[in-house]
């Protein structure tokens, strides 16, 4: 094996330098750690804004504003997933900071760059510049927008964000037209801030107009004078659209509708793809995103007409602003150039009830279950009078300038300069509303699952009992919107309507107001979302009405622990940690850049959506020590040690997962369309063209779904109860010859090695089975073919790590000799004997002849070679092992040898008695047998599965699709979660009602499923037949009662069982 091995050194050294090399780029997909890179001349951004304050033409009127690139609105962005992409911000203003906040993207790749001043990130100074890491994955492909998250910016310095589909959309469309609304205040963003938090308090007034993607007409201004226009929508007959709308309003809820087109198709809400749900009417506020699937009019619909009134109407504010624009389907043709007398539509006056409990996901997205919610928080949001007028939530107003650190200095630099000490306390925030008074941040664990509810409550200023609507919006992780309603959150009520509705995950929903008064402090609605914690972080959840966030109705959550959240290295991150810092650069000082996305193992340990299961880190991030214990023949071991240590599941590699629960084998290998499929890249049955579909199927063994159920049928003949009890005679002949060669062997008081002869016996049992011909193995104990076996299954796990690294082809170079001829010989053996018996004529029962009688069993010459090799295989190694480690536990246990003992003498009074029905009577035996298996299962190790599609919930806890799992058949049956005293041989475990706690379903010998072994009723009958027939002519005695006969045995996926030395006295 010395080559393999010096391979094994090799690619250990090869997969860390490919893991932590640097790249010459920091551009595209995470793969290496590229640590510290400078951002000099070299460097090219993928994308360039520019932030300037200029004065522009908006709402047909001239505003000092804050704009990117010049312009209202800022470049559409279009960015690919999975991969980064650098997007350079400068700063060209005189006298403000800023930043861009990357709206509905969790930023969990980058915390650094979530665009959050106070909580994540310094804002960018006048005069300088930040690069952007934006890290979208595949999964949030959809419409997002950027904005600044400094003061009043964001209502005119921001613009699209488009992450594109990975692959072909879901829903087929021709064309697209991004419809982002925002609004327009006549007063600059200073006199507004200034006046929000005045003392006394100067509100802001209502928004002066509502824009389409910059274009809109100001209350006191009219359409179709001095060059006043509506906004326009070009549109060509007949096409599919997808329309990407955009709540970029600082304030409004907009209701939108189109005349003559009622066919609102919404296909994504936040970025997340949903069923298709139709509406007559669309809606948004500040901050959400819907795209919808339009269908134009045709030629023969239009008839002539071009223009189309869009009319938009604010909801749930003291003023109603009525806006207009155009769906234009000639470009060339004005036939509306101004607003109506009256609006043409009329609009609900219930806002709340819109799409409200309706949109689902287009694919299950792991929603969590009530069982599941670890902790609720009750949120009521308060507005009240101080100095000025204030929006609390839960008691605590905060906003850009409510930092506790000098300088406002973001919570997230304050945790990487100080450590623990700058974390909040958790449990004094469980004592306080759910916020630490400290560092007034809200903590939550990872792992935790919150149902946040938030509530509306009518105004305490001058005990008005005012109510208003509010778009709450989560910075990070998404969540489950759960609904809405008025009055006060009933968990039991609301859970009635969540029993057939699976909510999409969002990032931005409303808690609406349901009558515009109430009593002072009192309830007046409420909206819940369910919450994993998943992302660590410092992020912020808000109300995304710019005037109440500048009023202080923001909350920062840090999310995870210490190690959770300052992954990086204090020295690399000192750029990020000052305000002004060199993360930051001008136009002499090149910025230092993080590649924060960029290591595969920093990946695999922090962002990996495995990576909230338990496990050891370095076995999360990469395969490799699975591989080398593997080759050692110690993995399942190990990882019986791992599940002992961390639980009933646990992380193996950085996309596996092991399981020890029966409910963990019901739903990974039961019975299902489509069935979890087996892995065969590397860590499940391996070897030569195992990897080839056309290859593996031809074999019951590695057969896909279909191809799988089509050989078990021709097969399944061979294995009936009426075959079974045909076939009796074979086992009845070969176990009475095990009696007789151990007799005559015994005579002189020599030990036996009971693995040699039950392994003689199970060969010649399944030989003669298989092909209708004996081996000879009793009667030549040399019989090479059992080594050959042998030496396969180590070559087995050679090919697992061939396979993983890519290196089959170079795997005929490096085996060992040895295990090439194995294969060889096992191959020829194999055809010799099918060969021979399709040329008999005798007509004997074997499994041949039920296979060929069967006209189901539509089978070649070659499906029949695989069919033998898979029978000769499993069919010898599983009865030799149980047989050997029933017999040596029995040995080691006098009591319970002694008892089965007498169940068998006293049952028989002759050796011919002994049969298959007669020993299925004796319940010690039965449970003597189970026992056996249970503490050493034939099968050690995990055959495991892909989990399917996009997920599935295994013990309780979703799983993403394209994850390894499997139960590891020793972890199982040792667990001290499935069973009491785990590790003791006990019978009486399968009898007696003192054990009726055990899970006897976490023990599967023969699997589970229709997958399951197809011989297990055999195996049982030759088990009690041949143990039967032992301890009724033997009394048996373990040579060394000392000796750990299982621990000195390797596991190449079956036990590589060493001779177990028994003495064998002849009863007298």
């Amino acid at each position: 094996m010395r080559p393999f091995v010096s391979l094994v050194s090799f690619l250990s050294c090869l997969t860390q330098v490919s893991a932590w090399a640097p790249r010459a780029s920091g551009h595209g997909a995470p793969g290496h750690y590229g640590g510290m890179q400078t951002h000099d001349a070299s460097f090219t951004p993928d994308h360039i804004l520019r932030v300037t304050q200029k004065n522009v033409s908006i709402g047909c009127q001239t505003r000092e504003s804050v704009v990117v690139n010049g312009t209202l609105y800022g470049p559409t962005l279009r960015l690919p997933p999975g991969q980064r992409s650098w997007i350079r911000v400068y700063n060209d203003m005189e006298h403000h900071n800023t930043t861009m906040h990357w709206h509905g993207l969790s930023m969990r790749m980058a915390p650094f760059s979530d665009g959050t001043p106070s909580a994540s990130q310094w804002p960018i100074p006048p005069g300088r510049f930040f690069d952007y890491e934006v890290y979208p994955l595949k999964s949030e492909s959809g419409t997002y927008f950027y904005h600044s998250h400094v003061g009043f910016q964001a209502m005119t310095a921001a613009g699209p964000l488009i992450i594109e589909d990975s692959a072909e959309p879901p829903y087929a469309y021709d064309d697209e037209r991004i419809i982002m609304l925002s609004d327009y205040y006549n007063k600059t963003d200073t006199q507004i801030e200034k006046g929000l938090t005045a003392s006394p308090f100067v509100w802001s007034g209502e928004t002066n107009a509502v824009l389409i993607n910059g274009v809109g007409v100001s209350v006191d201004e009219t359409a179709g004078q001095n060059g006043c226009k509506l906004p326009i929508i070009n549109v060509e007959p007949g096409k599919t659209y997808r329309l990407r709308f955009i709540g970029a309003t600082a304030i409004s809820m907009v209701q939108l509708g189109i005349v003559g087109h009622d066919n609102f198709t919404i296909i994504s809400a936040d970025g997340a793809y949903t069923k298709p749900h139709s509406e007559n009417i669309m809606q948004l506020s500040s901050g959400q995103r819907f795209d919808v699937i339009f269908k134009a009019k045709t030629e023969e619909e239009l008839n002539g007409t071009g223009d189309f009134l869009i009319q938009m109407e604010t909801k749930d504010r003291p003023k109603v602003y009525q806006g207009y624009g155009v769906l234009r389907y000639y470009k060339a043709t004005t036939q509306i150039n101004k607003a109506p007398a009256t609006p043409p539509l009329t609009f609900s006056t219930k806002p709340y009830e819109w799409a409200e409990y309706a949109l689902e996901p287009l694919v299950p997205n792991n929603f969590p279950k009530a069982s599941e919610v670890t902790r609720t928080i009750n949120i009521d949001s308060r507005q009240l009078s101080t100095q000025s007028i204030i929006w609390q939530i839960n008691g605590l107003e905060w906003n850009e300038t409510s930092s506790p650190f000098p300088g406002d200095k973001p919570y997230l630099v304050n945790i990487y300069e100080q450590g623990e000490a700058a974390m909040p306390n958790y449990t004094a925030a469980m004592n306080n509303n759910g916020w630490d008074p400290t560092t007034l941040t809200w903590p939550a664990k990872l792992g935790e699952v919150l149902e946040i509810v938030w509530h509306n409550t009518g105004s305490l200023v001058n005990n008005g009992g005012g109510v208003d609507f509010h778009p709450f919006h989560a910075h990070g992780g998404h969540f489950w919107d759960i609904g809405s309603g008025n009055g006060t959150y009933n968990q039991t009520e609301n859970e009635e309507k969540l029993k057939n509705y699976n909510p999409v995950k969002r990032d931005t929903t409303n808690l609406y107001r349901y009558g515009e008064k109430t009593t002072s402090g009192a309830n007046a609605g409420w909206r819940a979302w369910r919450l994993r914690v998943e992302d660590a972080g410092v992020w912020m959840i808000h109300c995304h009405i710019l005037q109440h966030m500048v009023m202080g109705m923001q909350t920062v959550w840090v999310m995870g622990d210490y190690k959770d959240i300052a992954v990086l290295p204090l020295l690399d991150t000192a750029g990020y940690l000052q305000f002004g810092g060199n993360s930051t650069g001008n136009s002499t000082d090149a910025p230092t850049a993080i590649l924060y996305g960029v290591g595969r193992a920093a990946y695999n340990i922090y962002f990996h959506p495995l990576r909230h299961y338990p496990g050891p880190r370095l076995w999360a991030i990469s395969r490799l020590p699975w591989n080398l214990v593997n080759l050692k023949g110690s993995l399942a071991f190990r990882i019986r040690e791992l599940h002992e240590q961390y639980g009933p599941v646990v992380r193996i590699a950085p996309d596996e997962l092991s399981y020890t629960s029966s409910a963990a084998w019901k739903k990974i290998y039961g019975q299902r369309t489509p069935e979890f499929p087996k892995c065969f890249d590397g860590r499940g049955i391996a070897g030569p063209s195992v990897t080839n579909p056309a290859a593996r199927n031809g074999g019951i063994v590695t057969a896909d779904q279909e191809p799988h159920a089509r050989l078990r049928k021709a097969v399944l003949p061979a294995f009936s109860e009426r075959a079974l009890r045909e076939q009796e005679e074979i086992l009845q002949l070969y176990a009475n010859k095990l009696v007789d060669r151990l007799r005559s062997s015994s005579k002189a008081g020599a030990p036996q090695d009971l693995v040699k002869w039950f392994s003689l016996a199970a060969f010649d049992i399944i030989s003669d089975l298989a092909f209708g011909q004996a081996a000879g193995c009793l009667d030549d104990a040399s019989q090479p073919w059992l080594q050959v076996i042998g030496t396969r299954a180590q070559g087995i796990v050679r090919y697992q790590f061939a396979i993983h690294y890519g290196l089959e082809g170079w795997l005929e170079w490096l085996a060992p000799k040895a295990q090439k001829l194995a294969l060889k010989k096992h191959g020829e053996l194999t055809a010799g004997k099918v060969k021979r018996r399709l040329q008999a004529t005798e007509n004997k029962k074997d499994f041949m002849s039920y296979i060929l009688e069967n006209p189901q069993a539509d089978l070649s010459n070659a499906d029949l070679v695989r069919m033998a090799s898979a029978f000769i295989v499993a069919g010898s190694g599983t009865a030799a092992t149980a047989l050997s480690g029933i017999t040596y536990f029995l040995c080691r246990s006098p009591e319970k040898y002694s008892r089965l003992k007498q169940e068998i003498r006293n049952a028989f009074t002759r050796g011919e008695d002994i049969t298959m029905t007669s020993t299925g009577e004796l319940r010690y035996l039965k449970a003597v047998i189970e026992e056996g298996l249970r503490i050493y299962p034939p099968s050690p190790s995990a055959l495991p599965r892909f989990v399917p599609g996009v997920g599935e919930d295994i013990d309780g806890k979703w799983v993403p699709g394209g994850t390894a799992v499997g139960v590891h058949q020793l972890s199982a049956a040792h667990s001290g979660f499935n069973w009491s005293h785990p590790k003791e041989f006990i019978p009486e475990r399968w009898m007696d009602e003192d054990f009726s706690r055990d899970d006897k379903s976490a023990s599967q010998p023969f699997s589970f499923g229709p997958r399951n072994c197809i011989g297990k009723s055999m195996a049982y009958a030759e088990l009690r037949i041949i143990l039967a027939k032992i301890l009724w002519n033997f009394d048996l005695e373990l040579v060394d009662m000392a000796e750990d006969w299982v621990s000195k045995q390797r596991i190449y996926l079956i036990w590589q069982k060493v001779p177990l030395m028994v003495r064998c006295r002849q009863r007298v």
